[in-house]
């Protein structure tokens, strides 16, 4: 995925902190903002609606 600019996780806490590490290492992802969200369960409506909310 070039020209990343932001890009939201959600799951598990110690899996976002990983994943976030892990794009904050990667040339291709090193610039881009990374944000988390809840790691209670959303439902796929709900995940929807948060993301809409988030990005715009």
């Amino acid at each position: 995925m070039p020209n990343i600019d932001e890009v939201h996780i959600t799951g598990t806490g110690q899996i976002q902190e990983q994943f976030m590490k892990f794009l904050a290492d990667t040339p291709q992802y090193k610039n881009a903002v990374s944000t988390d969200s809840t790691s209670n369960k959303m439902s796929d409506e709900q995940l929807i609606e948060f993301i809409a909310k988030h990005f715009n």
